[in-house]
């Protein structure tokens, strides 16, 4: 049996150690809590995706779903034992425990394959560090580890319609040649890993953001700067500098711990802005690259956001993973002459039908010819109408009347030719709308892009009720209206500025 007072280790907390040493602790020892991972995206289309890797091993055997999981490490020695190949196969070895996705037998060279899948289009050193973990266990079982192999995305894939051909969509790599190369690398990250449980077995651990190799690159995002900082636990927004990075830990080692301890002669010139606004509390505003960017606005402007998915499995004929589908914009358009605000929307209500001509065909009739086109950070919204007129030329026209006519509102903050010290350092929609304008995101039900993309996949799945689905449809709506309304009222702000400056 199982002694459930050994303290396990699984694969997540390994690489959270490689990530952060003290987070590894913190969590360890139940002083915070591990963090909640997103409820966004991801296991909407894992089932499927799971199946078309699971469709590639006919022969393979499957654990029931209903037995515990000292019953599923039993079942898969025995499985182990009778030479099958299985698949989520749980291992365990000491105090360490993994699920393996695949763990396949070759009967030529009497040993086992170590798989993984991934919806993913790269491989990342996460993935490697996996494999290395597999292997550490399963090696402690005594099993001979021939090689590793994954099966991830072919993102070059164009869905042609219809079931989708796993050989065509899946891209199986045999990364042993590169697992081996790296083996040194792995070994030494592993043989730290070993060092530090045995050095912190019954001992207090010493948590220190100052260590030689730095766990967090922000004391921002550290999970419990009472323990990593002792007594400088609000020394946060030195972190707050732009483009600040690695320095900003220089300065935290210094005994630097707010904007005016920073030295003027240590901080670029749009550092020293930051520092300025955040001493005197005042907004910077630089007048003279704002008379160029805003020189070529026509009289009438169009606020433009759209909203889109990105499924790894493509869902629509001539669509590749992870492309961006519209299913929503929002459309404010600002005449100066008359004074007005007019609002114009499209939501793709049949979810089983393919959105992009109807969210098109729509736009091309609300969008006057002719004018300026705002939006934040127009790339996306540039590459959405673009995708959409290479794969139906009948936009192409109109693809090439709009392109030269977009202005990227997000210049501004990104160059700080503007900086409000609410901001925080940081140049996003979410944050910049507030400091500027009585509106903020925090009152809606969904408040960022990401969980807007998982709501209409969420639809798309059919994994809400009728009464949910038309909630979910006039949340998105209101979600992608304030978005194109914030940014005519930061549109509005600039004006005014340069008016009365």
């Amino acid at each position: 049996m199982f002694d459930q007072k050994v303290n396990i280790i699984t694969k997540s907390q390994y690489l959270q150690y490689l990530r952060c040493k003290n987070a590894f602790h913190l969590i360890r020892e139940g002083v915070v809590q591990k963090p909640s991972t997103s409820s966004y995206g991801g296991y909407l289309e894992w089932g499927d995706f799971l199946q078309l890797c699971r469709n590639q091993f006919p022969d393979g055997t499957s654990l029931d779903k209903t037995l515990e999981k000292e019953e599923s490490f039993k079942k898969t020695e025995t499985l182990i034992l009778e030479k099958k190949s299985i698949f989520h196969a749980h291992l365990r070895f000491n105090e360490f425990v993994s699920t393996v996705e695949y763990l396949e037998y070759d009967s030529e060279r009497e040993g086992w394959i170590l798989w993984d899948f991934r919806p993913i289009g790269s491989i990342k050193q996460d993935i490697l560090r996996s494999f290395y973990f597999y292997k550490q266990v399963a090696e402690g079982m005594s099993l001979k580890i021939l090689g590793y192999k994954l099966i991830r995305i072919q993102t070059k894939f164009v869905y042609p319609g219809g079931p989708i051909n796993p050989e065509d969509y899946l891209l199986v790599e045999d990364i042993t040649s590169r697992m081996e190369s790296e083996m040194g690398t792995r070994e030494e990250e592993w043989n730290s890993f070993q060092e530090e449980l045995k050095s912190t077995i019954g001992q207090s651990v010493r948590y220190s953001f100052f260590e030689a190799k730095p766990s967090c690159r922000s004391l921002k995002t550290c999970l419990s700067p009472s323990h990593c900082a002792k007594g400088k636990e609000t020394a946060k927004e030195i972190f707050d500098f732009r483009d600040s990075s690695e320095l900003a830990k220089q300065w935290f080692a210094s005994g630097y711990n707010s904007y005016e301890s920073v030295p003027d002669s240590e901080l670029s010139p749009i550092q020293k802005i930051q520092k300025e606004a955040h001493i005197t509390g005042n907004i910077y505003f630089d007048r003279k690259p704002f008379e160029t960017y805003l020189s070529n606005a026509t009289k009438s402007v169009a606020f433009l956001d759209f909203e889109s998915i990105n499924p790894y499995i493509p869902l629509y004929p001539q669509t590749r993973p992870f492309q961006h589908i519209p299913y929503l914009y929002s459309l404010h358009i600002w005449d100066s002459e008359k004074n007005t605000l007019t609002h114009k929307t499209y939501l793709h209500e049949d979810i089983g039908s393919d959105p992009r001509i109807p969210v098109m065909s729509q736009l091309q009739k609300d969008l006057p010819p002719g004018i300026t086109i705002f939006s934040f950070n127009d790339f996306f919204e540039k590459l959405i109408i673009q995708d959409s007129a290479e794969a139906f030329p009948e936009f192409l026209e109109f693809w090439e009347r709009v392109k030269s006519m977009f202005i990227d509102l997000a210049l501004p903050f990104k160059k700080l030719w503007i900086y409000h010290p609410g901001q925080n350092g940081k140049a996003s929609l979410k944050e910049i709308l507030p400091c500027f304008s009585t509106e903020s995101h925090g009152g809606l039900s969904i408040r960022e892009g990401q969980d807007a993309n998982y709501q209409y996949l969420r639809l798309i799945k059919k994994q809400v009720t009728a009464e949910e689905k038309k909630r979910v449809l006039e949340d998105l709506k209101a979600y992608c209206k304030l978005d194109s309304y914030g940014l005519f009222l930061i549109y509005r702000m600039l004006q005014e500025r340069l008016s009365v400056i």
